[in-house]
């Protein structure tokens, strides 16, 4: 029997594993859950999530510990709604990454 031409790949070099954003449907490219998402064109594939489905990820799962909003709602300052610009807190993205990991 002959060896392989090629070693097993190291597994420092193995694909990381993805941004748990990915479980959110994208609102702004609109791809799929478990896709990555796209340019709005739909031609080419980009290499991080958009910051709009960061941001729904965010709300869909984290406690914001600065307006203390339960998940699945929208940031707020003092009862008026965050603009568009930056829709969630930035403890919010925080809770959502260290509940995933």
């Amino acid at each position: 029997m002959t060896q392989p031409r090629s070693a097993p790949m190291p597994a420092g070099l193995r694909r990381a594993a993805r941004h748990p954003a990915y479980d959110v449907r994208c609102p702004h490219c609109g791809a799929a859950e478990k896709a990555r998402c796209t340019t709005i064109s739909g031609r080419h594939t980009k290499t991080v999530p958009c910051p709009a489905r960061l941001a729904a990820h965010a709300t869909a799962t984290a406690v914001c510990t600065t307006c203390q909003t339960a998940p699945g709602y929208p940031c707020h300052d003092d009862g008026v709604q965050r603009p568009d610009s930056s829709p969630v807190h930035a403890a919010r993205y925080t809770e959502a990454l260290g509940d995933a990991a």
